[in-house]
């Protein structure tokens, strides 16, 4: 049997410094403008993401190739196994590869991952190849790409305090899946099988016309209409928090994808408040908030009404010593959400960070 020579991992964001996205920014600047800098810290990475009718928030992929080998009988396809243990107890399958190069999106960052590949005439292998392994890089946010919507981010992946981590592949936030923008097939079929959601949250009001997009056999809908920033401690808002936050204390229902219109105001507010319920630093709750500024929606700044607003509305939970993280926790506890619920999203979306 032949082996398959394997070629490196090809990524441009793998090579290239990080830069940090300067805010506020014009909405149409480009890579390599004067409105980058060199990083000192763990920054968003612009050459990790493709620009597409001016929305910057659309992943590049990770280009896997190999050496083809001759013909045999007929052309040979590839099969190629990725997987983030080198036993490939559960490895991402990607099949019937007619070309020896595959480009493959929304991997875990931060992550180390094994790959081989295998070449067959139908069911007949006749090469395998040995295994590689590389690490994809540690910059936040790990941005997804579901086809033909948009402002797609995994909740994950960001590093706290006390040598913790936010886990990734557990709940996202993204923009409507119908509406302004609507998915595709392929959309629906990468969020089911291979992100593998089970409850998708639709923060819509009833003039937005929110319905079930998905399977409703595999995932569960739940409509929960709110509004964003300082209107949280409105009676009439209050409870409607009080349910989103209470879904998230179910570990069933992960994972789950959480969405408004663009994924950007009440969307926003709902990833603010549960990342400092986390425990995420004031400057990275500011940097995601802001980093819907790459979509089609609009910028956002930590400077807007809108987002002070917010700040505000928090400031009576606690004391000027107290950070926001507890302001948070305070105010969910005073709309009803409960010390064990709290308890579970904290034990079910954190771990400890091994940096082994």
């Amino acid at each position: 049997m032949e082996t398959i020579q394997l070629l490196k991992p090809e990524h441009e964001s793998c090579t290239k410094k990080l830069q940090a996205f300067q805010w506020p920014a014009k909405s149409k600047a480009a890579p390599g403008s004067s409105e980058q800098t060199e990083s000192t810290d763990d920054s968003f990475q612009w050459d990790a993401l493709n620009v597409l009718s001016d929305d910057r928030s659309i992943p590049r992929p990770v280009c896997f190739a190999w050496e083809g080998i001759p013909a045999v009988s007929e052309n040979p396809v590839y099969d190629l196994l990725i997987s983030t243990d080198g036993e490939f107890k559960y490895p991402r399958v990607i099949e019937d590869i007619p070309e020896p190069c595959c480009n493959v999106l929304n991997l875990y960052i931060n992550t180390r991952y094994f790959w081989k590949v295998i070449a067959r005439n139908h069911s007949l292998v006749f090469a395998v190849s040995p295994m590689w392994t590389f690490t994809t890089h540690a910059s936040t946010p790990r941005w997804l790409h579901i086809p033909c919507i948009t402002n797609i981010r995994d909740m994950g992946g960001w590093r706290l305090r006390g040598n913790q981590h936010i886990q990734q592949g557990l709940i996202y936030r993204s923009s409507e899946m119908n509406g302004h923008v609507d998915i595709t097939d392929k959309g629906r079929q990468v969020l089911i099988d291979e992100l593998r959601i089970r409850t998708d949250v639709d923060l819509r009001g009833s003039s937005e016309e929110p319905k079930a997009v998905l399977d409703q056999s595999v995932v569960k809908w739940i409509n929960i209409p709110i509004r964003p920033y300082g209107y949280i401690v409105e009676d009439a808002c209050s409870e409607g928090y009080r349910q989103i936050f209470k879904v998230f204390s179910e570990p069933s229902n992960y994972p789950i994808l959480f969405h408004c219109w663009g994924g950007c105001d009440r969307s926003g507010t709902v990833a603010f408040l549960l990342h400092a319920l986390l425990g995420l630093d004031r400057n990275a709750l500011i940097r995601d908030y802001e980093l819907s500024s790459l979509t089609i929606w609009g910028e956002r700044s930590h400077l807007s009404n809108e987002f002070q607003s917010l700040l505000c509305a928090l400031l009576p939970f606690g004391d000027r010593k107290d950070d926001v993280g507890k302001q948070v926790e305070s105010y969910l506890r005073s709309i009803g959400v409960t010390t064990e619920e709290i308890a579970s999203i904290r034990t079910h979306l954190t771990a400890e960070t091994d940096d082994r």
